[in-house]
């Protein structure tokens, strides 16, 4: 049996490889929770109108809840979680469309009225300078 004697660098050492797995360790819940939050927000509710998970309190939400927590300790990543919902509900379980197809318009509608109000707010303001 071969015994050595811990010395203080030894301590420091083995502190500091502890300290590193302990911190490792919370960092990945962290991460995961976070992800969850963020997915909680963005997958629809099936049955509630107009409700993401995070707001819902029906239980197929809490269900849903559930399988996400699951599918995240499963190692799963966000868009395969994204993934196996779609496959089950269809697209409109997303709360953020994806940026293609037809969805396009719901991002440049807005921008659009935006710049229209303010060439509409400008030609307005001129105009009634023009006229004193």
């Amino acid at each position: 049996m071969i015994y050595t004697k811990l010395t203080k660098p030894h301590i420091y050492s083995l502190l500091f490889i502890l300290l590193f797995v302990l911190n490792s360790c919370i960092y990945e819940q962290k991460s995961n929770d976070k992800l969850y939050l963020k997915l909680e927000k963005e997958i629809m509710c099936p049955v509630c109108q107009g409700q993401t998970l995070d707001q819902s309190q029906s239980l197929i939400a809490e269900d849903m809840k559930k399988i996400i927590k699951l599918k995240i300790s499963e190692g799963y990543n966000e868009k395969e979680i994204k993934n196996y919902f779609i496959e089950r509900y269809g697209e409109s379980i997303i709360a953020y469309p994806p940026i293609r197809g037809f969805n396009i318009i719901a991002y440049l509608v807005p921008i659009f009225i935006l710049i229209t109000a303010f060439i509409t707010f400008v030609v307005f303001v001129r105009g009634g300078k023009s006229k004193n």
